[in-house]
């Protein structure tokens, strides 16, 4: 199913009020209100790989609580409050190169808080409260040739901090706080009936303040708002799809990032977020994609099924097993999703370390123990069960605790639990990497299980692979062999230094043995504490989008092939990987990778 994960976002400006738009065109078009005065600006920018270009902040006009909407064509309708009174003013602008023609401001009506929306046949609905007390009210209004024609105004609500979006079939959305502010949101789904919306009825759907609301034109919805707790500010999000007059919602709220009174816009295919720091009148912004996730690979076969495994970006967890909480547990955590979750959420590349307790098979990282193997690959067999044609890889290394017997008996484990989907057997004279993503999931999803160390040579087993890093003494052993070199340290600045110089010297052989290729390069987007990892993985996570849309193709023609990251998440690792790839040919080959850049 659908879903939208925004995870953390990059600072873009300062100011606050802040409320986003973007179009078809993948154009966005942000205002909000100076820090320090009544003052109105925009910004706009171009939604490139999940990393936005900003043109720089512009004056338009003075007041609050500026709203804007945005159509296909560049036309877009801002609304305010005045800076003294309450009453409402709105503007009709023109998208023009890197600035936008407005026209001249119009008051329309009274009250506080506006929120507009516009679809591309030229419906505009606007949202506010009145200035007086908690009613809440919508106009609905027709925009032709840059004229903008109001019609009468409709109490359709009591409430607070409304928000609204709309479909292009004039089906309309309406968030809102609750009348009595006790931290309830409520929803209201209605559609346009000429001069009127006819609603239904009122739902309590979440907890908290400030909300916005997006909608795409097949009925997903993405709500945003800010946690009501007195432990800190952070904004949530809720995924949902209409049903009637109603939404069914996907799971709770999940937590994105720190940060207050988010904003929320989508063309469908992208959805943006902006919002204040929680802490500083700063504005950020993160981008996802609006997809499923689980089936990323299947749902894209047209477009990646031609290319090889030496040539797909995966996103991949750095030591995925590390996700549970409690005691010492907490110490080693590196990611917050269990297996299952990681693969519906597109992780397609498992670092597993798997040791044995003297009683059974546990993953572990360091001295902190982790999840039971057999409950990791029950998550694998639930995953693969559901008939999703993926094709996922696990990477076995740093046993622990094992021998020749126990290692026979772990790999009968693996086996029982998802022998069904493992690959097992190569044409002649092909390897790992030479096979396409369509050759390995033709018929179903498959698993590619690859061991390090000897046991998988000492002990060889049909469906059990070989993994060496570049380095490895006996590289020329591997069935996949991975340049995999961290950077160990605690700085961000550092580490990225370290990995994008060693991608920029790669030449897609292997250090140990510069006449065998290597098959992947894998970019470890990773920090190194001795624990407390979620706390200094969040830069490097902020930064991963920006970093991956402006790489080219090395003087070699190479691609970091696997993303790994701590908290996959946060690092939206999926959508990077996704939109980085699908921007290079469809029918890229391995050997004219620098014709696609």
């Amino acid at each position: 199913m659908k879903d939208v994960f925004f995870g953390l976002g990059l600072q873009y400006d300062e100011g606050v009020q802040s409320k986003i738009a973007l179009n078809a065109a993948c154009i966005a078009v942000e205002v909000h209100k100076s820090e320090h005065f009544d003052t109105l600006y925009y910004r706009i920018g171009q939604c490139e790989r999940l990393s936005v270009q900003w043109q720089p902040s512009q004056k338009y006009d003075s007041g609050i609580t500026p709203a804007v909407a945005l159509n296909t064509e560049g036309l877009l309708v801002e609304v305010h409050k005045s800076e003294h009174f309450d009453h409402l003013y709105s503007r009709i602008g023109s998208i023009k190169g890197d600035a936008i023609e407005w026209g001249s401001s119009s008051k329309y009506d009274g009250g506080i808080t506006p929120q507009v929306a516009l679809n591309d046949r030229g419906d505009v609905v606007e949202v506010h409260q009145s200035g007086w007390n908690t009613g809440l009210w919508c106009r609905v209004g027709r925009l032709e040739h840059q004229t903008l024609r109001w019609s009468a105004s409709q109490n359709y609500d009591t409430g607070r901090k409304p928000a609204v979006a709309m479909q292009r079939d004039g089906t309309v959305v309406a968030v809102h706080q609750s009348a009595a502010d006790d931290g309830k949101l409520l929803y209201r789904v209605g559609r346009i009936n000429g001069t009127r919306i006819d609603w239904g009825y009122p739902t309590h759907y979440d907890n908290g303040i400030n909300p916005g609301v997006a909608l795409t034109d097949d009925g997903f919805v993405i709500a945003v708002h800010q946690s009501d707790s007195t432990l800190g500010r952070a904004t949530q999000q809720r995924c949902g799809r209409i049903h009637g007059s109603s939404i069914d919602w996907v799971g709770p709220s999940r937590h994105y990032d720190d940060g207050a009174a988010p904003a929320v816009a989508t063309n469908g295919s992208i959805a943006i977020q902006t919002r204040q720091s929680e802490n500083a009148d700063t504005l950020w912004y993160s981008a996802a994609l609006v997809t499923d996730r689980a089936s990323w690979m299947q749902d894209r076969l047209d477009q990646l099924g031609a290319r090889t495994l030496r040539t797909l970006i995966l996103p991949a967890a750095h030591d995925a097993a590390m996700y549970t909480s409690g005691g010492w547990e907490t110490l080693g955590k590196t990611q917050d999703l269990s297996l299952f979750e990681q693969l519906a959420n597109g992780i397609r590349y498992f670092d597993l370390r798997p040791g044995w307790d003297g009683s059974s098979f546990y993953l572990y990282n360091g001295p902190i123990k982790g999840p039971p193997m057999a409950m990791v690959l029950e998550d694998i067999r639930h995953f693969m069960s559901r008939g999703h044609r993926e094709l996922v890889l696990l990477k076995l290394s740093h046993f622990h605790g094992l021998n020749a017997e126990l290692y026979r008996k772990m790999i009968q484990q693996i086996k029982t639990a998802i022998g069904s989907w493992l690959f097992t057997a190569l044409p002649t004279g092909k390897r790992l990497a030479d096979l396409t993503l369509r050759d390995y999931t033709a018929s179903s999803g498959r698993v590619l299980v690859l061991c390090d160390e000897q046991y998988p040579l000492n002990q060889p087993e049909p469906g059990i692979w070989v993994y060496r890093d570049s380095q490895a003494n006996d590289v020329a052993r591997g069935d996949l062999r991975v340049f995999d070199q961290y950077s160990n340290s605690m700085s961000y600045t550092t580490m990225k230094v370290d990995q994008l110089k060693k991608l920029e010297h790669y030449n897609g052989k292997c250090l140990s043995a510069p006449s065998l290729p290597c098959d992947l390069f894998l970019l470890s987007w990773t920090l190194t504490p001795p624990t407390g990892v979620w706390l200094v993985s969040k830069e490097a996570n902020r930064n991963l989008a920006g970093v991956i849309a402006g790489i080219k193709p090395n003087n070699h023609g190479y691609l970091p092939g696997l993303l790994c990251v701590d908290y996959v998440e946060y690092a939206r690792a999926t959508d990077i990987a996704i939109t980085r790839q699908l921007s290079l040919s469809p029918q890229i080959q391995e050997v004219d990778l620098l014709a696609y850049s």
